[in-house]
């Protein structure tokens, strides 16, 4: 395998919006003006990337409450002592000076008080809700949980109603330096940043995403719809194919219909083209294949402002979307843009774009793996039946455990990772089931579940073993001081292949032709041959995988 890749300093890719700062200025007046830059701009990105609640920003333990750990403070900050200084306990400005003197309107931030400066009042703009758990390495009670004051709330709220004439001259999508998102990318070579794997840089995508804004915007009214029907009946679910969801996805769907060619400079009875030139419904599909809830119309409702929200900032068709790498490679978008975004949004902004799934990935590339080891044993034949037969054993498995496909889905990708098949509370499948304690029986107690599990304990002494120098094959070394367990050695080996195939794709394609990085797909704008690319990742790879196709 692949030697670690050595750290290096990599451009700041946290970015915010500069009419979001003029707004606050204006707003907040001196107590914010006085700030040093850096916490200005400190303040307006945590004012902007939690202005709402979304799936991936939401506290596990307090669900009203945004998750931030110190590592996200200090990105902000650069120095975490003086935000809860600022924002919770007081803080002292010092004036700045140089050889002609002091320097109007230009502060220093002090902890404690100094000749010469001024005692503040802290500022409360961001209210702490809940403390991380003392001593907890990661998960959920890592993080700190926090809520914007009622006076940020309704600035934000102001500033996204207003028009694109009403917002200040100065606009655009900068980091800390000024640094737009097109100056970034120059200097990554695209818009994925790494600091942990050996892939060269040159092995890139496009920063910029091309959206299909009047299909989101289209999409943005099917939600509203959801969200009035829900406030009128005061409830906070509707659940899927009953009545009363029934009557909501009637009138969606009649608006649909009523609503053709109502958008942009298309004419009556002119069906709406997406970015392919593609009619397509996908985005209603997933709108409508689940409850309704007053949690998810928000998220969403979130989600849809924050990509027009960009759009109009940057007086432009497209939103720029930087990768980071994960400990395992994994690219993970910055801010969750639309990559973690709810399908049906994504759907909406990239109509008429194509999806490019792996077939059953980490379950073919261990087959493989394994194979290629000559480490093959009979017990292994209930993975090659999931590969051959993966949508048919998934909805068999749905039927017999009476739960979703998805969450069939998310178990059998736990075990593969090597996760006990048992109902303790702090155990990922416990946590796939959401605690029910009825579906948890039928999960542990399922004989093809059983078989599944065994295999994977199985797989991982014949792939791993007892190697405590395990590196994947981007080159990524498996830290074992914060890491430790058998699922997370498995995940580390398999997302690692996962990574390797996603940069295959990249490397033989047109950077400009692919419009988003999902984990283990890509997506298009242009019909692609799933042939070719399983040709492609052949031959680079030597893994034999197919590839699924959705037209969005």
């Amino acid at each position: 395998m692949k030697t670690p890749a050595k750290k290096t300093n990599k451009p700041d890719i946290d970015l915010y919006l500069k009419s979001l700062l003029s707004e606050s200025s204006e707003e907040l007046g001196e107590e914010f003006n006085r700030l040093t830059k850096r916490i200005q701009t400190g303040y307006v990105k945590v004012f902007y990337n939690h202005s709402g609640i979304i799936r991936h920003n939401q506290h596990i333990k307090k669900p009203d409450s945004f998750a931030m750990d110190g590592k996200e403070v200090q990105r902000h900050f650069t120095n975490p002592k003086h935000f809860r200084a600022v924002n919770n306990t007081g803080y002292w400005l010092k004036p700045k000076s140089n050889g002609q003197g002091l320097i109007d309107n230009q502060y220093t931030v002090q902890l404690k008080d100094a000749a010469d400066a001024i005692k503040c009042e802290p500022t409360k703009w961001v209210i702490k809700t809940i403390m991380s758990s003392q001593g907890a390495k990661s998960g959920a009670g890592y993080y700190n949980g926090y809520q914007l004051s009622p006076e940020i709330r309704n600035l934000v709220a102001a500033w996204h109603e207003k028009s694109s004439e009403e917002l200040s001259d100065d606009r655009g999508f900068v980091n800390y330096k000024g640094e737009s998102a097109l100056e970034i990318a120059t200097k990554l070579g695209g818009g994925i940043s790494r600091d942990k794997s050996s892939t060269p840089s040159e092995v890139n995508v496009s920063v910029l995403v091309q959206i299909d804004k009047h299909s989101l915007a289209h999409h943005k009214k099917q939600v509203e719809i959801i969200q009035r029907e829900l406030e009128i009946k005061r409830v906070n679910t509707l659940t899927f194919n009953s009545k009363e969801w029934k009557e909501v996805s009637l009138k969606i769907v009649t608006n649909e219909v009523e609503g053709e060619g109502e958008e942009g400079e298309r004419k009556e009875g002119e069906p709406r083209l997406a970015l392919g030139g593609v009619n397509r419904k996908l985005s209603l599909q997933s709108l409508l294949s689940k409850d309704f809830t007053i949690d998810g119309v928000k998220q969403r409702l979130v989600e849809i402002n924050t990509l027009l929200s960009i759009l109009r900032e940057e007086h432009s068709s497209a939103v720029p979307v930087f990768y980071t790498e994960v400990s395992t490679g994994r690219y993970t978008a910055q801010g969750a843009v639309l990559q973690g975004y709810h399908k049906s949004v994504r759907y909406a902004a990239l109509e008429g774009c194509y999806e490019y799934d792996l077939e059953a990935a980490h379950q073919n590339i261990l087959i493989q793996l394994l194979d290629n080891k000559d480490s093959s044993f009979p017990e292994l034949d209930v993975v090659r039946e999931y590969v051959a037969n993966k949508k048919q054993v998934r909805n068999s498995l749905a039927k017999e455990l009476n739960t979703s496909v998805a969450n069939v889905k998310e178990i059998i990708q736990e075990l593969t990772y090597g996760a006990q098949l048992n109902r303790g509370y702090k155990g990922s499948i416990y946590k796939t089931c959401k605690g029910d304690k009825e579906l948890l029986d039928r999960v542990v107690t399922n004989e093809w579940l059983i078989k599944l599990a065994a295999t994977f304990k199985l797989a991982h002494t014949h792939l791993i073993g007892n190697d405590k120098e395990l590196v994947n094959v981007v080159g990524i070394k498996f830290d074992y001081e914060k890491k430790k367990g058998k699922p997370e050695e498995m995940a580390h080996i398999l997302q690692g292949y996962e990574r390797l195939v996603l940069d295959t794709i990249i490397k033989h394609s047109n950077r400009d032709d692919i419009a988003l990085l999902v984990h283990d797909c890509v997506v298009f704008y242009n019909k692609q041959s799933t042939d070719k690319l399983s040709q492609i990742v052949e031959q680079e790879t030597g893994l034999c995988l197919a590839f699924s196709e959705e037209e969005y």
